[in-house]
């Protein structure tokens, strides 16, 4: 995104196309320089190349919330990064350059629910939109009447269907949908697919939480059942892993998140 003082990237996507994103960012930049990377959540395959991108552009700086400024941090999360982002590229038969520092994952600036940062005749406004991740955030640009949503909503498949993909809290999941769809938004950005027609744009909402709550039905309805954890998360694979789903998301990744939603559910 391109302000008259000030530009912005919103994730920087995985390790193994970081050389073809930085390229086209460089391209769209036009000689400019990059000044902030917002993040919406600290998961590998949004944020997994920030250490090229602060190799290419080392005044650029990351913008998260506490949450995720802590995350960032932390030896776990760092060691995931490595691991699923290197899980993501054999899947794509790609190379993955896992030489860089794990200290180029860091906050430079913390933001909070509602915060604006200035872009020079445009500007982002935060959402704090938990429920996928504690610290996700969604993004909307007045200037533009655009709405940059992140995953707790939901991802939109090829197929138009919403894999949900609340990991923390479906509670947080609800409230952050409703305080999305309330924007006065003409364009809807949605994670893993970008700028959408009106036509999907107008219903999504509804059909988020609409998959959202089947979803956590369905947790609840295998509680009922008196359900271990494997069996629940063999149902699980078994309900929502689609040939379509898993072209985008290795099976790993795919059942960390299964376990996490079972889990904050029955919590």
């Amino acid at each position: 995104m391109l302000g008259d003082q000030f530009t912005a990237l919103f994730d920087c996507g995985m390790v193994f196309c970081a050389k073809e994103t930085i390229q086209n960012v460089e391209k769209a930049l036009a000689g400019r320089n990059l000044d902030y990377i917002f993040m919406s959540h600290t998961h590998y395959d949004h944020i997994g190349a920030l250490p090229f991108f602060r190799e290419k552009w080392p005044q650029a700086r990351a913008v998260t919330t506490e949450k995720g400024a802590a995350i960032l941090l932390k030896d776990t999360p760092r060691r995931m990064f490595r691991e699923l982002s290197a899980t993501a590229a054999a899947a794509q038969g790609a190379e993955c350059d896992l030489s860089y520092n794990d200290d180029a994952f860091r906050a430079d600036i913390i933001v909070k629910d509602r915060d604006i940062i200035p872009l020079g005749g445009l500007s982002v406004e935060v959402l704090e939109t938990p429920g996928h991740t504690r610290d996700c955030l969604s993004f909307f640009i007045p200037e533009l009447s655009l709405l940059i949503l992140c995953e707790t909503t939901g991802v939109l498949l090829p197929d138009g269907y919403i894999y949900p993909a609340f990991l923390t809290s479906y509670e947080d999941t609800v409230r952050s949908i409703e305080k999305c769809r309330v924007k006065r938004y003409k364009v809807l950005s949605l994670p893993h697919t970008g700028a959408v027609s009106r036509e999907i744009s107008e219903g999504y909402f509804d059909k988020a939480l609409t998959a959202n709550t089947g979803c956590y039905n369905f947790i609840l309805a295998m509680k009922e059942k008196n359900m271990d954890e494997n069996e629940m998360i063999e149902a699980f694979f078994k309900e929502y892993a689609s040939e379509t789903l898993l072209k985008y998301q290795p099976k790993e990744a795919f059942l960390a998140n299964a376990r996490a939603a079972i889990l904050s559910t029955l919590k």
